[in-house]
């Protein structure tokens, strides 16, 4: 046999070796790769539905939220108008007949009280100048005060009677 020569058979022995590493380093690579691609495609395939939903709950919290402003300004837009009608209402009821007549009404309860009292003063010196009245006097001064009682009550009631007119805090601490 012949013999090669000492560069060749080096190289020979070489090759094998260099072979089998690349071997080796091509499997270990495309380990990596295939290792990495999976994990690659299962992490993106996780977040993808998390994401998803993220959005969608937005989405939903956006437009919850946009209805609640819209609400919001309808109400408020509600409550303007009601405060203006509700000033005109005031003023209203300010003028109204039920009030007027409720005012009338007090006033002549006051009226007939006054007249009761200058009544109720002539009586007395009435008796005073014609003798043997006292009994007369006694019996007609039991009368007025009566008469002027029921006025006083009915003017109470009167006061309390709501008409729809706004409380007036000047005249309720009088």
């Amino acid at each position: 046999m012949k013999s090669k020569p000492d560069n060749e058979q080096l190289f020979e022995t070489e090759a094998p070796n260099k072979k089998s590493k690349g071997l080796l380093i091509a499997f270990f690579l495309c380990f990596i790769f295939s290792v990495a691609t999976s994990s690659g495609v299962t992490f993106f395939l996780m977040q993808l539905p998390e994401e998803d939903k993220i959005t969608d709950k937005d989405n939903e919290q956006d437009a919850l939220l946009l209805s609640f402003k819209e609400s919001i300004e309808e109400q408020n837009t509600k409550l303007i108008i009601m405060k203006d009608q509700n000033n005109v209402l005031q003023l209203y009821l300010r003028h109204s007949s039920a009030t007027a007549l409720k005012n009338i009404l007090i006033n002549q309860e006051q009226n007939i009280q006054a007249y009761l009292k200058v009544m109720k003063l002539a009586m007395k010196d009435l008796s005073d100048i014609v003798p043997r009245t006292t009994d007369w006097n006694d019996e007609y001064q039991y009368q007025l005060d009566l008469a002027q009682k029921g006025s006083m009550k009915r003017e109470d009631l009167l006061k309390l009677l709501k008409t729809g007119e706004p409380n007036d805090t000047r005249s309720a601490g009088q």
